[in-house]
């Protein structure tokens, strides 16, 4: 139910951003992280497709690892099911053909964590001052309403 609902309002559109950036960032941390440290690229595919099908499709990321468990190329597998931004897909498919895909991945992972710091704080640089406008309108209508009760029954008395 949880995963339910959380795949749901990760589609609204100030949320699809962040989420993404969450998502490419913990894809491409945990991928330098298993590649560095010596695990097979299909094993580290399985284990990351399993931990990213909670957060988003999985049928987007079991299609990935069965295209690279088949002979396929990661960046390939990755932009054919738009699982991560394309800049990031560009960025891989340059770390495969380097054999740099450990260090270039903890790159990408940096720049997209960045990315997501920088769009939380606007969504909270704009959320926290809308918070205390509705928070003031909220109370300001009710010292209005209760003002208003007040001289109704001082006129009903006088």
């Amino acid at each position: 139910m949880r995963i339910a609902i959380a795949r749901r309002l990760v589609r609204l559109p100030l949320i699809r951003t962040v989420a993404m950036f969450h998502r490419t960032a913990l894809f491409c941390r945990n991928l330098g992280v298993l590649l560095g440290a010596g695990v097979p690229l299909t094993t580290t595919l399985r284990i990351l497709g399993d931990m990213m099908s909670t957060s988003s499709d999985p049928a987007i990321w079991s299609a990935t690892v069965e295209r690279v468990r088949q002979g396929g190329k990661l960046s390939d597998a990755l932009g054919e099911n738009a699982a991560l931004p394309s800049m990031a897909t560009r960025m891989l498919r340059l770390g495969e053909e380097t054999g740099q895909l450990p260090m270039l991945a903890e790159r990408i992972a940096e720049f997209y964590q960045a990315k997501l710091h920088r769009s939380l704080d606007r969504i909270v640089g704009i959320v926290g001052p809308a918070a205390i406008v509705t928070i003031s309108v909220v109370v300001g209508g009710l010292i209005v309403s209760v003002m208003t009760s007040l001289l109704a029954v001082t006129q009903v008395i006088g």
